[in-house]
């Protein structure tokens, strides 16, 4: 007894070493990432340059933009006159909704069309993609091209596109990777199951649920969900490594626009998988997008299956709330627990904390540039957030006429008032 109690007590003490070390070595990291963000120049993205890039460009390089997003020819040849890089944008798995046999099908057999897009496993549409990507790559004045897209259906995008894909293009890549496709099958439909039965009965577990010991024990009796998620990660990676081939084999740079991670698991995307070949990561942070159903946007994203589930407004509300929350991480970061509230918009911390959870999934070495909404009523404090977290640039979607007046409260500038503003003031 006495040696085992010795042995406990060594075990205890290696123990607690161990957790000081990593401990130690986690608090490095993190100070190590954040000189490697101090020491850069912070570089600031918007996508697109309006109908005048001539007129456009020289003014976002004033203000201290670095980097625009898209356009032709007449829009790259500005940008780059006026001393900044310029970048284009694919997306990936792009499908009509009468092109039925491209894709995706549902837990039922229902076929989806999920934001413009197909099945992620089509070869022809794989094919289709690859070819759009030969050619922008081989455009002039371009620094690089940001990927969009390259994912399976997000949450937003409603519980049945959500819940794909097992069309036949899936069913046999599953097959080629080793997937256990009949095991998926069966626990996504039974996730089917939970979510569309009685919420009140069910609402009891849902604290447990929220909790990581809770989730676990769940996903331990429903290992088919488990083996649905690394599939959609297995398949987008390949497809981002293809993409990768092709634009680094021209010549340029390559960014993603990624979910956050408190989405990407549920989309197939992984920033560990990513890291060794992309260039510049830019998690899609909108925390307040006004339009649904607002896909990659955390208002929406939150918010689309507790509404489509009916629990909007119903008793069992703020505890679905509470357990989306939990599950994704936000819980402390978004206090509000009413759908209507969160679809106006999460706080700036939300920003904060999705930007420190994707710098630290990231090596220090890797441009972390999160894209928010242009149109933020707390545009300093949400540029606060970004930079305070770990954040190398950010990115601004999507361009309006009013740009400068947006934007510049990010870069901590005052724009001088205009004639009559100064007349009244004076």
């Amino acid at each position: 007894m006495q040696d085992r109690t010795a042995k406990n007590t060594l075990g205890r003490r290696a123990f607690l070493k161990s957790a000081a070390l990593a401990g130690g070595l986690l608090a490095a990291g993190k100070g190590a990432a954040g000189e490697t963000a101090m020491d850069k120049k912070r570089r600031f993205w918007i996508y697109g340059c309006g109908e005048k890039p001539g007129e456009t460009a020289p003014a976002m390089r004033e203000l201290g933009y670095d980097v625009v997003v898209g356009g032709g020819a007449d829009t790259v040849e500005a940008v780059r006159a006026a001393g900044m890089e310029s970048w284009q944008c694919g997306g990936a798995f792009g499908a009509a909704e009468s092109d039925t046999e491209n894709l995706c099908l549902d837990i039922t057999g229902k076929p989806q069309v999920w934001f413009g897009s197909g099945s992620p496993n089509s070869p022809a549409l794989r094919e289709k993609n690859l070819e759009s990507y030969r050619k922008m790559a081989a455009m002039d004045g371009v620094t690089g091209v940001l990927v969009d897209g390259c994912r399976f259906a997000s949450p937003a995008s409603g519980l049945m596109p959500f819940l794909t894909d097992f069309s036949a293009h899936s069913e046999k890549r599953a097959a080629e990777l080793g997937f256990d496709f009949t095991l998926m099958k069966r626990d996504v439909a039974a996730l089917h199951a939970a979510l569309t039965g009685n919420a009140a009965a069910g609402a009891r577990q849902w604290p447990w649920l929220a909790s990581p010991t809770g989730a676990v024990e769940w996903l331990t009796g429903h290992p088919g969900l488990v083996e649905w998620l690394r599939f959609r990660r297995a398949c987008a990676t390949a497809h981002f490594r293809d993409i990768a081939e092709v634009l680094h084999g021209a010549g340029k740079q390559m960014g993603v626009y990624i979910f956050t991670p408190a989405f990407a698991p549920l989309v197939g995307q992984s920033y560990a998988d990513l890291a060794p070949f992309v260039d510049v990561f830019c998690p899609m942070i909108y925390r307040n997008y006004p339009d649904r159903p607002g896909i990659a946007c955390l208002n929406w994203e939150l918010t689309i299956l507790p509404e489509e589930l009916g629990l909007a407004g119903a008793p069992e509300e703020e505890a679905a709330m509470a357990l989306f929350l939990g599950l994704t991480g936000l819980e402390r970061a978004v206090t509000a627990r009413r759908v209507r509230h969160i679809q106006t918009a999460v706080p700036p911390e939300a920003v904060g904390h999705e930007t420190a959870m994707a710098r630290a999934l990231l090596p220090p070495d890797k441009e972390l540039a999160p894209i928010i909404y242009i149109d933020d009523p707390q545009m300093a404090e949400t540029a606060d957030q970004v930079f305070g977290n770990g954040a190398d640039g950010l990115a601004f979607f999507l361009f309006k006429e009013n740009w400068k007046a947006l934007t510049a409260p990010a870069f901590g500038a005052v724009l001088t008032p205009p004639p009559t503003a100064r007349a009244n003031t004076s």
